[in-house]
């Protein structure tokens, strides 16, 4: 018998520490109060602060608390290069963006177990494994890192399944070319990861192996934004679901400090992904919490500037 299973992915903005452990956090309630109301089985969490405490707080102080509490048992946050210094001249001087250490991390919370020791992090592989013509172009360093965040994959046991989950929030690409071409880089390296094509230090995955691809991925297709052409090529891979929609995920300016009232002419774009492969999954429904004129607008504007998303799936 299929088993459902539903995958939840919300960029919340700067999700600080600070905020984590203050109960009474009104961003951080707001994004609680979503996850509750739609309880995904495993969900990714972009720009929760990279501190190992992190997860348990945000469940114990906001999920275990108010209506419909929800509880994850398995949980886990990589380290990220935001904030980090790298050691040499500007434009390299920090391996990726962040006003503090670990500003912008990745966290994993999940009904289902975890296989801790199996966990992956290429946050360390060198860009100049990706790109060396536009490293020796750029003057890159030698061992600065592709990754201006994290790249994860982490197995969750599902009916006696091992799923990876393919965890990233790749660059921004804006302000200059480097952060752009970062990007564009970044992209590739996920869709040859999901393809089975080994890389420097990185062994790929399996052609039999399932997996879910999540994450804020800071491009969309179809609004000029990013490196549109190379996330095209990656939605149009043989291994993945693509889920029928173009529905904008992503509205500026909402947040810790939204005001109460949305100014026009807002960027709104579709950056927030879940992928799962073709392989043991059936993709059922697709859903982006955009409740625009309804109660919990003010809910979703306060929690953050990204939607939550999620996805139904089967598992065959």
């Amino acid at each position: 018998m299929p088993t459902p299973v539903r995958f939840g992915q919300f960029n919340i903005r700067d999700l600080t520490m600070d905020k984590l452990r203050d109960p009474g956090n009104l961003q951080a309630v707001a994004a609680a109060k979503i996850i509750k109301r739609f309880a995904p089985d495993v969900l990714s969490i972009n720009e929760m602060e990279a501190d190992p405490a992190a997860p348990r707080t945000f469940v114990e102080n906001f999920l275990h608390k108010g209506e419909a509490p929800v509880d994850y048992p398995f949980f886990h946050i990589g380290e990220t290069n935001s904030g980090v210094p790298a050691g040499f001249p500007p434009p390299f001087d920090y391996k990726g963006f962040g006003r503090f250490k670990g500003q912008y991390g990745i966290a994993c919370l999940s009904r289902h177990r975890m296989d801790f020791g199996a966990i992956k992090n290429y946050k360390d592989v060198p860009w100049r494994a990706m790109s060396p013509d536009y490293c020796d172009e750029a003057e890159c360093p030698e061992s600065f890192p592709l990754w201006s965040t994290v790249f994860l994959d982490i197995p969750i046991e599902i009916d006696k399944t091992a799923v990876h989950f393919v965890l990233l929030h790749p660059t921004v690409p804006l302000r200059n070319q480097m952060n752009f071409r970062r990007n564009a880089d970044q992209l590739r390296f996920l869709e040859r990861y999901i393809s089975g094509q080994d890389m420097h230090g990185v062994s790929a995955l399996l052609a039999d192996e399932p997996f879910v691809v999540m994450g804020d991925l800071n491009t969309d297709p179809e609004a000029g934004v990013g490196t549109c052409e190379v996330i095209k090529d990656l939605l149009e891979n043989e291994n993945l679901i693509r889920p029928g929609t173009n529905e904008k995920t992503f509205l500026e300016e909402g947040g810790a400090g939204w005001p109460g009232a949305d100014k026009s002419g807002l960027l709104t774009a579709r950056l927030d992904y879940i992928l799962p492969s073709k392989r043991r999954f059936i993709l059922k429904e697709f859903h982006v919490f955009s409740p625009g004129g309804t109660s919990w607008w003010p809910v979703a504007r306060r929690a953050s500037d990204h939607f939550f998303i999620h996805a139904d799936c089967e598992l065959i």
